[in-house]
């Protein structure tokens, strides 16, 4: 069967290698949405956050500890922030469903509360916006885009993955 032939001659390291620059475009990809508080973005982007600290974890032997250490330390902050937010997207939403069939005082409060929950909402992200335009983000947004190696000469993480940057910019039709 050719599927499997193809499926074959790819060794567990490319697969990881393929897995993790997808999931990171992934998460790049909803940077926008979130940026404009968009809830799906955010749920989105937290989802695909989960994915790759799984791919991580079962890959772990096809990536330096270091670099695993580095990432999945950007990918909690990141989650934090994104976490923030989305907690309290779900709150709302839960919230809204129980303003049917509610008494008008019923109403008022739980209507107050969202109220609340929105401020909280907007709080928080700002604090998502300052941290995806902040330098731990950028140099996460680079940890597989890099295309030179930093100025004291040691490798990116795209070369130390053996990732080659023309290949991820003609896979996802952009440069980073």
């Amino acid at each position: 069967m050719t599927t499997h032939a193809t499926a074959a001659a790819e060794s567990v390291e490319q697969l990881a290698k393929r897995t993790f620059a997808e999931l990171h475009q992934s998460i790049v990809a909803q940077e926008a949405g979130s940026l404009a508080g968009d809830v799906e973005a955010i749920h989105d982007m937290r989802v695909t956050i989960r994915r790759l600290r799984v791919a991580l974890s079962n890959f772990a032997v096809c990536a330096p500890k270091e670099d695993r250490k580095r990432l999945r330390e950007q990918l909690e902050n990141l989650a934090d922030a994104l976490g923030g937010v989305r907690d309290l997207d779900v709150m709302i939403a839960a919230l809204k469903s129980q303003l049917l069939n509610r008494s008008n005082e019923e109403r008022a409060a739980i209507s107050a509360l969202i109220r609340r929950l929105r401020d909280r909402r907007r709080l928080r992200l700002r604090a998502l916006i300052n941290y995806l335009r902040g330098e731990e983000y950028a140099g996460f947004k680079r940890e597989f885009f890099s295309e030179s190696t930093s100025a004291d000469s040691s490798e990116s993480a795209t070369e130390r993955l053996g990732i080659p940057y023309s290949v991820i910019e003609e896979e996802h039709g952009q440069a980073a």
